[in-house]
C-alpha cells in the first residue's frame, strides 16, 4: 500500500545508492546515469539540473533588485521538488525568506457558527502574549560570556559533532563552533526574555553552515523574533511545543484513523516527535542533504508547518507502526529513530497537502475540539514539566523507563 497521498513508491534508488538525495545536482556524478536501468533516477536528476538552471537564471536576472519583492516566487522555489538545490542559493535566499516569514495564521476566518470552538481551543495556544523586549545593543566578547545561557550554549555546542557535515576538517569545524556559541548568544541577548533550550543549537549551526556568520546572526534573530521559535524561546515548552503537537492526533484522526486509533491506544503520546518541531528535523535526519532540504520549505511556509511534516512522516511510516507490537515503548522506539532513506520530497508535498486540507485555523479550533469530543478527553490541563536543557537524555531515558515498566508490568501480570 502506498503511503504517501502524493506520490507513488518508485525505485529511485535503483542504481543511485545513497546519492539519489543531495543537497546539489553537482553532488552526482553523471557517470551514475549511463545505465539505461535506472530511467526514474535520470529524470530525478534532470528535473533537478533544470530547477538549478532556473533558480539561476532567475538570480542573475534579478540580481540588481531588491529580492524581497519576489517573495512568492522564492517561496515557490523553496517549497517545490529540490528545494534550493545548491547552498550557494540558499545563502543568498535564505536571509530574504527569514526577513520575511509568513505570518501567523490568521483566525479571523474561522466560521461565526464554531465561535464557542474558537475560544475554547485557541486559548490552548493564544494565551496572554510575553512583550517582546528586544535591544540590539554592540555586546563584546565579555558581555556574551556573562550571559545566563553562555555555559549550557558552550556545552551543547562542543558535543555537536555528529552535526557536521563529515568531509569537513578539524580546523574548520572548531571555527564553526567558535562562532557558533557567540553566534547562539548573540541571538538570546536579542531579548532577555528568552530561555534558551537544548537543539536551538540545532537551528543556528544549520543556518551557520549554509550562511556564514555575518548573514547568519541576522536570519536566527528573525527566526527568534518572528517564527515559530519565538514561541519556544518565550514560553515553557509544555505551553508551546507539547501543545502545538497534540495537534498531529487531528491530524492523523482525519487522514488516518486507523494509525491514529492505534497510536492513543497504547497512550503513546508525542514525546518521540519532541525534538522535530524544535530543531525543524536536524536532530533526528541523518544527512545534511536531507536537513537543509527540510530548512527550505520551512523558512518558505507556515508556522505550523512542522507539524504537518510530522504527520507525513508518521503517515509514510504507517506499515512499520501497524506492524510493530501494540505496546507503547516498542513504537515509542521505532518512531523515534528516524530511518536514514526518506523521500523528502514527498513527504514534504504530503505535508503541505495537509496543510490546504486541513488548515491552520481550523486545525487549532473547529478540528481540535470535535477530536477532543470524538475521544472523550477534556483539554490537557497539565503536563509534567520538560527540561529545556536535557532533552536528549530525556528522550532515551523516556524510552528505557517506558520499556522498564511495561516489563515490570509483565512480570506481575502474567498472561
Amino acid at each position: 500500500m502506498n503511503s504517501s497521498f502524493s506520490e507513488p513508491n518508485t525505485p529511485l534508488r535503483e542504481g543511485l545508492g545513497e546519492k539519489w538525495q543531495t543537497a546539489s545536482c553537482s553532488d552526482i556524478g553523471k557517470d551514475v546515469f549511463k545505465s539505461e536501468s535506472c530511467p526514474l533516477a535520470r529524470a530525478k536528476f534532470t528535473a533537478l539540473r533544470h530547477k538549478r538552471e532556473a533558480i539561476d537564471r532567475f538570480l542573475k536576472k534579478h540580481k540588481n533588485e531588491n529580492l524581497a519583492i519576489y517573495i512568492e516566487e522564492l517561496r515557490d522555489f523553496a517549497i517545490s521538488p529540490g528545494g534550493l538545490v545548491d547552498d550557494e542559493f540558499r545563502a543568498i535566499i535564505w536571509p530574504i525568506l527569514s526577513s520575511n516569514l509568513v505570518n501567523n495564521d490568521d483566525l479571523d476566518d474561522v466560521s461565526s457558527s464554531y465561535d464557542s470552538d474558537f475560544e475554547s481551543a485557541q486559548s490552548d495556544f493564544d494565551e496572554t502574549p510575553v512583550q517582546d523586549q528586544f535591544h540590539e545593543v554592540e555586546l563584546t566578547r565579555e558581555d556574551l560570556m556573562n550571559h545566563k545561557e553562555w555555559h549550557q550554549v558552550e556545552l551543547d555546542v562542543n558535543r555537536t559533532l555528529a552535526r557536521f557535515p563529515p568531509n569537513i576538517t578539524d580546523v574548520h569545524r572548531e571555527i564553526l563552533q567558535n562562532e557558533l556559541i557567540p553566534m547562539i548568544v548573540r541571538v538570546l541577548s536579542a531579548n532577555p526574555r528568552f530561555n534558551y533550550y537544548q537543539g536551538f543549537h540545532d537551528i543556528c549551526l544549520t543556518v551557520l553552515l549554509v550562511c556564514g556568520l555575518k548573514d547568519a546572526l541576522p536570519v536566527c534573530i528573525n527566526l527568534a523574533k518572528n517564527g515559530s521559535f519565538n514561541n519556544y524561546l518565550l514560553k515553557t515548552l509544555e505551553k508551546s511545543v507539547v501543545r502545538e503537537l497534540d495537534l498531529l492526533y487531528v491530524i492523523l484522526s482525519r487522514v488516518e484513523p486507523q494509525l491514529e486509533k492505534v497510536m492513543r491506544s497504547v497512550e503513546l503520546g508525542t514525546m518521540f516527535a519532541l525534538s522535530w518541531p524544535l530543531t525543524w528535523f536536524s536532530h533526528s535526519l541523518q544527512k545534511y542533504q536531507q536537513i537543509v532540504r527540510f530548512f527550505d520549505c520551512l523558512l518558505a511556509s507556515s508556522p505550523l508547518l512542522p507539524i504537518y511534516l510530522s504527520s507525513a512522516i508518521v503517515v509514510y511510516r504507517r506499515a512499520s507502526i501497524l506492524s510493530c507490537e501494540r505496546e507503547m515503548p516498542f513504537i515509542h522506539r521505532l518512531l523515534t529513530e528516524m530511518p536514514r532513506e526518506l523521500p523528502i520530497d514527498a513527504i514534504i508535498k504530503d505535508a503541505v497537502y495537509l496543510s490546504k486540507l486541513i488548515p491552520p485555523c481550523l486545525l487549532k479550533t473547529r478540528y481540535l475540539n470535535e477530536y477532543r469530543k470524538f475521544v472523550s478527553k477534556p483539554p490537557r490541563t497539565s503536563v509534567k514539566a520538560i527540561p529545556r536543557y536535557a532533552l536528549q537524555f530525556m528522550f532515551v531515558a523516556g524510552t528505557v523507563g517506558a520499556a522498564a515498566g511495561f516489563l515490570f508490568f509483565k512480570q506481575i501480570n502474567p498472561m
